[in-house]
């Protein structure tokens, strides 16, 4: 019995689901150790590949929400990510200097984590029309100024991207179905709930006060090949789960950049345009890919 192989494929597996292992790893453990060649140490690379991309692909499958609709989960998920991330690239100042504009975002972003929407839809409109004051007709002076406010399409973007997906999700709370199950990241559900996400307004808020340039060129090409990779992920997924869920978070994530992009046309550069169809081409064959799945099921 060669115990470092065994060691070494035990590694592997960890890349299942801790109750897929608890099921199937013993057998998985022989079969590879059948199968093993004498004398080997270490999985070959095709092993490894073979048993990454299974893990993957295992718990991908097991984000499935039995009943509910798999638009809800990617709304769901989509305007999370685009609420963390907005309040995340905001001034940490204006929080400060407007104490009701961080407290709403705080208790909008912990109701999209745990799934109340019906408290996230009204909180969520009052951000997008707060943001807006200056653009909606007949509003005047605003008597109290809760937090920043704009006179451009694409910095109120997200929050009216997060506010219409948390309305049409409260809609369909009401009737009959749950907008998603509880979960965890590599959960049992759709990882719209995991607390893991309001990390990322804490981080960026913290790279604010550590004064970090965050806009040098070394972290704008990190955020952008970060995006990059979580959007590849974002299509293996949607190959994975053979639905649409993934790639609709992934759409709705992309929404305000798209707005960003059309007002701001005549002055994008050609980086910035290679960076905007890179982002637009993955999610497009997202979308592809989960129409196509969805036409064989």
């Amino acid at each position: 019995m060669n115990d470092v192989l065994e060691l070494r494929y035990r590694r592997l597996l960890r890349a299942y689901p801790k109750e897929y292992r608890a099921e199937h790893g013993e057998e998985l453990i022989g079969t590879l150790m059948e199968a093993a060649r004498p004398g080997a140490r270490r999985p070959s690379l095709r092993e490894t590949l073979h048993l990454l991309a299974g893990g993957f692909t295992v718990r991908v499958r097991a984000t499935r929400t039995s009943g509910v609709p798999a638009w809800t989960d990617g709304l769901h998920l989509g305007a999370l990510i685009v609420a963390v991330v907005t309040f995340a690239q905001l001034p940490v100042l204006p929080y400060i200097n407007y104490p009701a504009w961080a407290a709403l975002g705080i208790v909008l972003m912990v109701a999209l984590v745990r799934g109340w929407m019906r408290v996230a839809a009204p909180l969520a409109a009052v951000a997008a029309v707060a943001a807006s004051w200056p653009m909606i007709p007949g509003l005047g002076i605003p008597v109290f100024t809760m937090g920043p406010m704009y006179g451009d399409l694409a910095p109120v973007a997200p929050y009216w991207v997060v506010a219409a997906a948390s309305a049409v999700l409260a809609v369909r709370r009401a009737g009959k179905d749950r907008t998603s199950g509880k979960g965890r990241w590599w959960g049992a559900t759709m990882p719209g709930r995991s607390p893991r996400w309001l990390l990322v307004p804490l981080a960026g808020w913290a790279l604010q006060l550590a004064q970090v340039p965050t806009y040098e060129p070394i972290w704008v090409v990190s955020r952008a090949g970060v995006e990059v990779a979580a959007l590849l992920l974002v299509l293996a997924a949607t190959l994975a789960a053979r639905d649409g869920r993934w790639a609709l978070a992934a759409a709705v994530y992309l929404l305000p950049g798209l707005v960003y992009l059309a007002e701001n046309l005549l002055v994008t550069s050609a980086r910035g345009f290679l960076y905007w169809s890179v982002l637009t081409a993955l999610v497009v064959a997202s979308l592809v890919a989960a129409r196509r799945v969805h036409a064989k099921a």
